[in-house]
């Protein structure tokens, strides 16, 4: 059995294989300031959803809320650090869709994602657009024609290997039969620059990111990876409206816990966290920069945690993903 799949099996029991916590009403409050690990670096997307949420959830539970970066070994060393903290309520982790990936990329961690953390909430997401070069093809049914044709076929690019649109891409490729090539980028930017350059054919890229391209007629928007259309791009179909509901592609940030955190104290960051991300100056800001706030509880939250490693881990074997 590979480790990958061992991790996966080991959810049967963990805080995230519950579908609820505990919703015990207890009076726990923190004593001192209460830590958010971010794995990323400083000024990156997590940032503002923190941010944002900051002076709410300080007034709510009476403590100062500090970002604490810890980046590299792809989000490895940050959630080495919450992995170690003692588990009193005072450090939390903020995760993304590697949380996910990192179960079967990197099954060597010095943690097990899924037995060691409990799911906290489900804060926001950044839809995906699967965007197209405009010489490639006019609409989706176009673009399956133009991906399916036999030769050089199309280049697809991503944020780096196994990044959310990595996986997402690679995913689609495969459902949708298309002869594509995955060209990884060091980050957005680049990546970006050459889908509109006609570099690479099309992406799955951050919606904010795509809004000015689409109106200005660099790219087409011809699908959107959500579970519904977006109000920036209203007339661009989901992936389920046109027959690919399985395809798993956005970047989601939630928070997590170690689960030997006491259920009254999780239950109480989870209030406070969904409070603080419902209070309609948080969620009004937090929408202008391009995210759809979720403010899902940790119950659901950990059923997409599953349900993402799981498709993850599919997509990682089909395509042979390896990391260094």
């Amino acid at each position: 059995m590979s480790l990958a799949r061992r991790h996966l099996l080991l959810a049967a029991t963990p805080a995230l294989a519950t579908p609820g916590l505990v919703r015990a009403q207890g009076t726990w409050n923190p004593t001192q300031p209460v830590r958010v690990i971010v794995p990323f670096t400083a000024g990156g997307t997590m940032d503002p959803v923190i941010r944002i949420a900051q002076q709410a959830l300080q007034a709510d539970l009476g403590q100062p809320v500090v970002l604490e970066h810890r980046p590299g070994g792809a989000t490895v060393i940050g959630t080495t650090e919450a992995q170690r903290a003692a588990p009193d309520g005072h450090t939390m982790i903020m995760v993304a869709n590697s949380f996910a990936a990192n179960v079967t990329l990197r099954p060597n961690t010095p943690y097990n994602a899924l037995r060691d953390f409990a799911p906290i909430t489900m804060a926001t997401v950044v839809p995906h657009v699967l965007a197209v070069h405009p010489s490639v093809a006019r609409d989706f049914a176009g673009f399956l024609d133009a991906g399916r044709r036999p030769g050089a076929g199309v280049s697809f690019g991503s944020y780096g290997i196994g990044t959310s649109n990595h996986l997402g891409g690679e995913q689609f490729a495969r459902l949708a039969r298309l002869n594509a090539t995955h060209v990884p980028y060091s980050g957005a930017a680049q990546a970006n620059t050459d889908l509109i350059g006609n570099r690479i054919q099309f992406m799955f890229a951050n919606l904010p990111d795509m809004i000015q391209p689409v109106q200005v007629g660099q790219v087409r928007a011809i699908a959107i990876s959500n579970e519904r259309r977006v109000r920036e791009l209203p007339d661009t179909p989901t992936m389920a409206e046109l027959g690919f509901p399985l395809v798993l592609s956005d970047s989601w940030f939630g928070l997590v816990i170690r689960s030997e955190t006491p259920a009254p104290i999780r239950a109480r960051l989870e209030a406070a966290w969904i409070a603080a991300l419902n209070r309609p100056e948080v969620r009004g800001r937090l929408e202008e920069q391009g995210f759809t706030v979720l403010a899902r509880p940790a119950g659901a939250f950990g059923q997409e945690i599953r349900r993402y490693a799981e498709t993850y881990a599919g997509v990682i074997r089909d395509a042979n993903i390896t990391v260094n």
